[in-house]
């Protein structure tokens, strides 16, 4: 068995799939007589974690007449941790006279380490009561904004492994916009639909809730910044602007058909090539 590296650059071999652990001796003592003990040699199982990947490496093997190898290859550049893990569900039913350890293989930063250990709490990508979401406004009516939410901000590794730069997959998103409407995607794609939410009048600002006028906060199309305040009736999250920080980010002139606005004040919206100018509830344009 040998040591892991320290650092992986993308491409680099870190180990086998499987080793073998060289047995411990001991002396066993019978009367007078040392008799030196050896114990079941144990097998190491390793598993691809966070950035790295499983491939077959060709080799050249007379004795075996095998031509590959399957070794764990890294994705990215960074350090290479390995940890202790559970056997995986397909591997319950392998010999059990043999002695076998399983071992997870990670390269990357040690804070997703940690994330990626606790997999049933920290890949969870169903919004939660005072979660940051992103979402985009599709309906609005007199007493409330229905949206869709497209990501949760706290959530950076979601339930589908993570495919990208901070994932566990082999594939890297793309850099430019595709990335980051790719990125967002990812909570909706193993559902087939997005997350639905309201933001009801009373819930836009923090002052003045009985004269909220939702057409002058919010148009449809709007990319928002919002907080879940109640997981609702069952079929929408109920979200709330209320706050500094929370409200549009994002949004076009003339329902969608313009240039992109920015914020100029905490009420209103700026498009610098046609000039135009529309309300909106605004999250901190400073």
């Amino acid at each position: 068995m040998q040591g892991l590296p320290e650092q992986a650059i993308p491409g680099q071999i870190l180990a086998p799939q499987f080793d073998l652990l060289e047995p411990v001796v001991t002396n066993n003592t019978n009367g007078d007589n040392d008799t030196p003990m050896k114990e079941d040699p144990t097998i190491i199982m390793y598993i691809n974690g966070t950035g790295t990947k499983l491939i077959n490496y060709p080799i050249n093997n007379s004795s075996t007449n095998s031509k590959e190898l399957t070794v764990i290859s890294s994705t990215k550049l960074g350090k290479v941790y390995s940890y202790d893990v559970d056997a995986p569900a397909d591997y319950k039913n392998l010999d059990q006279s043999r002695k076998i350890q399983f071992k997870m293989i990670s390269v990357g930063n040690s804070e997703l380490m940690k994330q990626s250990q606790g997999r049933s709490e920290s890949n969870n990508i169903l919004p939660r009561e005072g979660d940051v979401i992103i979402c985009r406004v599709s309906r609005i009516s007199l007493q409330r904004a229905n949206v869709e939410i497209l990501a949760v901000s706290t959530k950076n590794i979601p339930i589908d492994s993570g495919v990208g730069t901070n994932g566990t997959g082999t594939v890297a998103v793309q850099g430019g916009s595709g990335a980051q409407t790719f990125s967002v995607s990812q909570a909706s794609s193993d559902v087939g639909e997005t997350f639905r939410g309201i933001i009801r009048s009373q819930d836009v600002r923090a002052t003045d809730r009985d004269k909220v006028v939702m057409i002058d906060c919010f148009k449809p199309g709007d990319i928002v910044k919002a907080q879940v305040i109640s997981l609702g009736d069952g079929n929408n999250y109920y979200l709330t602007t209320a706050r500094n920080d929370l409200g549009v980010v994002f949004a076009r002139a003339n329902n969608g058909a313009g240039g992109l606005m920015y914020a100029t004040d905490w009420l209103s919206m700026t498009s610098p090539l046609s000039g135009i100018t529309e309300k909106r509830k605004c999250a901190n344009p400073f």
